[in-house]
């Protein structure tokens, strides 16, 4: 028997390959069985969080501003502190509670003088920082200087100023007919300020 090959070097020869491994080298693990989680239900909470941080944020703002108009301003001073600082830089009472614009800073005491005719004159300027128009209440004492005296009270005079625009300046006067001889002082007791027409009585 004579076994026959093939020496046609064309022919094809079924050359067994190995089997496709089952992992392929670096990939990662199948995952696990089950729904992947749905990302769009962490999205009303996110919202929610920041509609509450953002009224948070609004009530503190608010909370601040009243506390420093109410109680304080930014330097800490409240209302009544500020009032007591010009009365106490002044030496003139108001009863105002406009510490924005305290009347004491309107007035101006420009002259004390004898009038000529025995008296004396006191007189100055009034301007109205706020942005109505306004009417004043003076309160001016006259006081001796003589002797050695620390200023003792002869006379009182009471001056009304009326309708003084926003930001306009005005003069003031009040006058005593009889001065005690020597030295004499005028002081600028009071001042008070009120919207044009609510002045009250004396």
């Amino acid at each position: 028997m004579v076994d026959h090959f093939d020496d046609d070097p064309d022919a094809e020869f079924s050359v067994p390959t190995p089997p496709a491994p089952s992992v392929t080298p670096g990939s990662a693990p199948p995952p696990p069985a089950g729904e992947a989680p749905d990302a769009r239900g962490c999205l009303p909470i996110i919202l929610l969080g920041g509609v509450a941080g953002s009224i948070a944020l609004l009530v503190m703002v608010f909370v601040v501003f009243v506390g420093v108009k109410f109680f304080g301003t930014e330097d800490g001073s409240s209302d009544a502190e500020i009032l007591q600082d010009v009365f106490i830089q002044t030496g003139i009472a108001s009863a105002s509670t406009d510490a924005d614009h305290p009347p004491q800073r309107d007035i101006r005491l420009g002259v004390c003088e004898g009038d000529g005719n025995g008296g004396v004159r006191a007189a100055g300027t009034l301007t109205n920082w706020t942005s109505s128009p306004a009417d004043y209440r003076i309160d001016v004492s006259f006081r001796s200087m003589s002797g050695g005296s620390s200023g003792e009270e002869f006379a009182a005079r009471v001056t009304d100023v009326d309708t003084v625009s926003a930001n306009a300046t005005v003069d003031w006067s009040a006058t005593v007919d009889e001065a005690p001889e020597g030295a004499f002082a005028c002081r600028l007791v009071a001042v008070n300020r009120w919207k044009a027409g609510q002045r009250p009585a004396p």
